[in-house]
């Protein structure tokens, strides 16, 4: 480790750990610890801390990939970027320019289209947390040919009464908790939304390109204080220091963890509309997207 090295270690609060100085796909070096279960999130907070000092982000990343040298591997990155560079500043220059709107609406009339049919299978689920539901019959008058339209208008039912028992977190309760040893790796970028752009998190992400992902990640950062801890190939961590508190704005960012990370829902099997319902008082999310 040159100097430059061991002082970026010593101000994150990891000098005299083992540390290994890794290639970062192009865009400078990154620098790896090993860091347990018990110990990562703390970790991770204190050098968090010291960002402004280091100009590097840390990130909880897997360890064998930390140590097999995949974890900047540009194989996912290649086919999310449809012919583009891959390298990170390539990725995060494009995500400069996107429209994540027109993006997000784009990819739910593609991937998400509206099934009125499903409206008898959305009214039993209400039902059930409820103890009432609106007709079939008017879910599906309400339902304009738009993506998530029953979810939507079950949404707006829901909101006004209150549930029989808690709602299923579905995935929430992963973070901090499925890694039983990690890798702390000080990226050569500050920017919280920066990781995604160095390390592969979501594999939705090869449909829609990492670049989007950045983009969503940088909205969220700005609009929430949402700030990435971890990236695990197929799941992301993130801390969220202002919570969406307007009903709508809690269904919007549903909407967008939905199309960029469907597995976070679809696993689990929580509607939509839930996890609406749970965004504003969550201050973690885990977003995951598996093959």
């Amino acid at each position: 480790m040159d100097a430059e090295h061991r002082f970026v270690l010593d101000a994150a609060g990891l000098g005299g750990r083992p540390a290994l100085a890794q290639d970062a796909a192009g865009a400078g070096t990154a620098l790896l610890v090993d860091v347990t279960q018990d110990e990562m999130l703390d970790v991770w907070a204190t050098a968090r801390a010291a960002v402004d000092r280091t100009g590097r982000w840390p990130l909880l990343c897997s360890s064998d990939a930390a140590h097999d040298e995949s974890l900047f591997s540009r194989f996912y990155f290649d086919e999310g970027s449809h012919g583009g560079d891959s390298d990170p500043a390539a990725v995060l220059a494009r995500a400069a320019t996107i429209d994540v709107d027109a993006r997000l609406a784009e990819l739910a009339r593609e991937w998400f289209p509206d099934r009125p049919e499903e409206a008898g299978h959305e009214r039993s689920a209400t039902l059930a947390l409820y103890g009432d539901a609106p007709s079939e019959e008017e879910i599906r008058a309400a339902v304009t040919g738009t993506p998530f339209g029953v979810d939507r208008h079950l949404f707006g039912w829901e909101r006004t009464r209150k549930p029989l028992a808690e709602p299923d977190r579905g995935v929430q309760d992963w973070f901090g908790s499925t890694e039983d040893t990690a890798a702390l790796v000080l990226l050569p970028a500050a920017e919280p939304w920066a990781p995604y752009a160095f390390v592969d998190a979501l594999h939705d992400a090869c449909g829609y390109g990492q670049d989007l992902l950045v983009a969503a990640a940088r909205r969220w950062y700005e609009r929430y204080g949402a700030e990435t801890v971890g990236a695990f190939e197929v799941m992301a961590w993130l801390t969220v220091a202002r919570p969406p508190a307007d009903p709508d704005d809690a269904w919007r960012l549903a909407f967008e963890h939905h199309v960029l990370a469907e597995a976070t829902l679809r696993t689990p099997g929580v509607p939509l509309r839930q996890h609406a319902r749970l965004l504003p008082a969550m201050d973690r999310w885990v977003l995951f997207s598996r093959p």
